[in-house]
């Protein structure tokens, strides 16, 4: 990270909106209302709060889990046919 740190005065116009500078264009950005006079600007990457359960030591533990499970079993060869024609005469 460096160490470069600036200041800018900005202005909000009626609608809302400021220009942080083409620095951090296309980049994803975390803004924070701290409290009714300050805001706080942070980039990074942000996981939305449905994919958060799949980046938890439980998910890892069971995904680990998987890959020992399936590396001890060859997979084998399917009739793709036969399999949905089996499927067919179900209903």
């Amino acid at each position: 990270m460096g160490a470069k740190k600036q200041v800018k005065l900005l202005k909000v116009p009626s609608n809302g909106q400021i220009s942080i500078g083409k620095s951090w264009a296309g980049r994803q950005i975390l803004v924070e209302e701290l409290d009714d006079n300050e805001i706080r600007i942070s980039a990074g990457v942000f996981m939305p709060d449905s994919q958060k359960m799949f980046h938890t030591k439980e998910a890892q533990q069971t995904l680990n889990e998987f890959n020992t499970w399936e590396s001890k079993r060859t997979p084998k060869s399917t009739d793709t046919k036969k399999f949905f024609s089996s499927l067919k005469k179900k209903k």
